[in-house]
């Protein structure tokens, strides 16, 4: 399931722009609407304001008239050429071919038009606007330039001849008036768009900040850690706040509660374990000295299995005490991590299990693969619990080697190797070497399966892997090697 923060982000991400994709296209329609009204309602105007200003034919005033070719009297058109360079004012982007006007007289002469009336087309059938569905606008739009043309018959009074007058606007320059203007409109709207979208998420990440920092404060906090949270949330999230606080006080409880069953228990298991394991070896001594009791070497053995049954309960009762203290615990503390010596650690880790080698007749080895011991792994590390890891591999092999065999604890820059030439493991097993309580079938040693898992365990809490293998041939035996996960 999405997080809250991104189903929202996504749906005002999706949302905001489409809704504001739709508004501006009905604003953009309504606007392309008025305008081109507006235009039309101007042109309308134009031509009512011409049919009063415009020249009127009068039998008996033909000062102006000329003859023409055919000797004919013609009164010359007066044409008008008005460049926009010589308006004053704010005339913005203003063509000179905005508007155009041309007036003839009934029989089709032009009597007044400007430079771009000049080429209208006289109709005198004509009334209204001329329509792109008309046949006649084909007719009076012979040249490139779209014109968006009105005629008008000036024929309401009876004293004069009737004239036509005609009234164009360039449409190329009306839709880009229409274009500016909706540009006016859309860009302003559009900044504001992307403002508005980048004060939303700004708004929706900072509301979200407060559980951004009890992620990072529950990941950084340790079970037994009963504190309560401090942040200053929302109110909504406040009753989250006080039940996570409560339960950090019963985790803590029940975690102590625990440790304190561990340490008594670990008391008090290990002291009648170590006082049979006395009376076991008192037994044993107290039967080689009494050779006149019959089949002495059968007491003997059964108290060599009842020995060894009370050392193999006491390394479980070990390896149990060591799991549950380690197991809880999601990340080592920091003040527990220091930067290791390696060859005095493995030393001391080197002496503990030199006895057990000794009685198998195996040869312990160390080998270091760096010029300088300080390059060898370069982590912290928690020393206690690091001896315990390489002191339950080296553990392990020597148990399960054949006597004679040689052990090597390998230290390298970013790895810590214990390699034996003993006998190996099957290759389906490997995988599950690490889990609890897990031996491979067959195993005649001492063990309780447990001393890889809390290998594993202390590997995960330095943030380190173990990997087993078997030795290629021709070399037999096995191979535990503890190394960084990148």
């Amino acid at each position: 399931m999405k997080s809250i923060q991104q189903r929202l982000l996504t749906s005002l991400l999706i949302g905001l722009p489409l809704l504001w994709i739709l508004t501006s296209s009905f604003i953009a329609w309504r606007l392309w609407h008025e305008i081109n009204e507006i235009n039309d309602t101007q042109i309308t105007q134009v031509a009512r304001y011409l049919i009063g200003v415009a020249p009127k034919e009068d039998n008996d005033n033909d000062d102006y008239e000329q003859e023409d070719s055919k000797g004919k009297k013609k009164r010359p058109a007066k044409i008008y050429n008005l460049k926009s360079e010589l308006l004053s004012g704010d005339l913005g982007n203003a063509k000179d071919d905005y508007m155009g006007f041309a007036i003839w007289d009934k029989d089709g002469r032009l009597l007044m038009a400007d430079e771009n009336g000049q080429s209208f087309a006289f109709l005198a059938d004509q009334h209204g606007f001329v329509e792109a569905h008309d046949s006649a606008y084909q007719r009076l739009n012979p040249f490139s330039k779209r014109w968006r043309l009105f005629y008008v018959h000036d024929d309401h009074d009876y004293k004069h001849k009737s004239q036509v007058i005609a009234v164009g606007q360039n449409l190329d320059s009306r839709q880009e008036m229409i274009v500016s203007a909706m540009t006016v409109q859309v860009l302003p709207m559009l900044v504001g768009l992307l403002a508005f979208i980048g004060l939303v998420i700004w708004l929706i990440r900072r509301g979200f900040m407060p559980l951004t920092q009890i992620s990072a404060e529950l990941e950084q906090r340790q079970p037994q850690d009963d504190s309560p949270i401090t942040a200053d949330v929302p109110k909504e999230i406040q009753p989250l706040v006080t039940a996570l606080n409560i339960l950090f006080v019963k985790v803590a409880e029940t975690l102590a509660r625990e440790q304190r069953f561990t340490a008594d228990a670990s008391h008090e298991l290990r002291s009648p374990l170590a006082a049979l394991k006395l009376q076991a070896d008192l037994l044993e001594q107290q039967l080689l000295q009494l050779s006149s009791i019959e089949d002495d070497s059968l007491l003997f053995y059964h108290t060599q299995k009842i020995s060894n049954g009370i050392e193999r309960a006491t390394h479980l009762v070990d390896q149990l005490l060591i799991l549950a203290k380690i197991e809880p615990q999601q990340q080592l503390p920091p003040e527990q991590l220091e930067k290791p010596d390696w060859l005095m650690l493995t030393d001391i880790v080197l002496s503990d299990v030199n006895r057990l080698a000794r009685e198998k007749h195996i040869q312990l080895k160390r080998t270091v693969f760096c010029d300088n011991p300080a390059d060898i792994l370069p982590i912290l590390i928690n020393p206690i619990l690091f001896k315990l890891l390489i002191r339950n591999l080296l553990d392990n092999a020597i148990r399960y080697c054949p006597d004679g065999s040689l052990i090597e604890l390998q230290l390298d820059i970013n790895s810590i190797r214990v390699i034996d030439n003993g006998l190996g493991v099957e290759q389906q097993q490997l995988a599950r070497l690490s889990e609890r309580f897990y031996r491979p079938a067959g195993q005649s040693q001492l063990g309780s399966g447990l001393g890889l898992s809390i290998v594993n365990r202390i590997a995960e809490l330095h943030g380190l892997r173990v990997e087993f293998a078997n030795r290629s041939v021709p070399e037999n035996g096995f191979i535990a090697m503890v190394s960084n996960k990148k």
